[in-house]
């Protein structure tokens, strides 16, 4: 058995965070009095996933984007409103989120009885606890590391950096990232010398130069690998 340690990341892979993030916008808009409307929604999610990519870069913090991402979006149509507050709304209905992948439960009872399971997630770390525990998930992870308490975003090297001193006896060599998001998970396992195997989404394509070791469609895949 090559690997002893499985390092997973949340969104997308264990948790459907697109899912998630759908239903606690259209939350929002209902709570703020505004009119919701799949345009509105599009241009919150280019819009948020570009502020999240200039994180990855550190080119921003994290609490510039949760205090102005709506305040932004809002004025584009020529709206003043408190971002910080509409953050803090949005924010207990994300928390509430507990979408669960595919066939979670199914392989992470059957890896979590060979391999040692950790969690290695971005994220605010309320958010992503409470997404955990709520889904019932937690049982099968040993740790969890979450960008927040570190106080470094994947794929930066001290984000791993970190996971590695706090892992007793961590080997890269013996160790597996499983994520879908190639910038953050693969390119992070990448410069950290662990090996990775990127969930890639139907309809995804990578067209970085970033490479993963593995490549599955569903968490079931992952069983055959291992």
């Amino acid at each position: 058995m090559k690997y002893n340690t499985l390092l997973f990341d949340v969104d997308n892979t264990l948790l459907d965070f697109d899912a998630n993030e759908g239903e606690s916008f259209k939350s929002l808009i209902r709570d703020k009095g505004e009119i919701y409307s799949e345009e509105l929604y599009e241009v919150y999610k280019k819009m948020n996933q570009g502020m999240w990519a200039d994180i990855e870069l550190g080119k921003i913090k994290v609490e510039e984007v949760l205090n102005t991402r709506f305040s932004k979006l809002m004025s584009k149509y020529g709206k003043s409103i408190d971002g910080g507050e509409w953050e803090k709304t949005y924010r207990l209905h994300l928390n509430q989120g507990l979408q669960l992948m595919p066939d979670v439960n199914e392989v992470l009872s059957k890896l979590h009885e060979k391999y040692t399971l950790y969690i290695v997630t971005n994220g605010i770390a309320r958010t992503q606890y409470s997404r955990i525990n709520g889904a019932g998930i937690s049982q099968y992870f040993k740790d969890c590391f979450i960008s927040e308490d570190i106080g470094a975003n994947k794929p930066a090297i001290e984000f791993f950096n970190y996971v590695k001193d706090h892992i007793k006896g961590f080997n890269e060599a013996e160790t597996l990232i499983i994520g879908d998001s190639i910038t953050s998970d693969i390119k992070g396992g990448n410069l950290a010398g662990i090996d990775t195997c990127w969930f890639c989404k139907e309809g995804t394509v990578n067209e970085s130069s970033i490479s993963p070791n593995y490549e599955i469609h569903s968490l079931k895949e992952l069983l055959r690998i291992l």
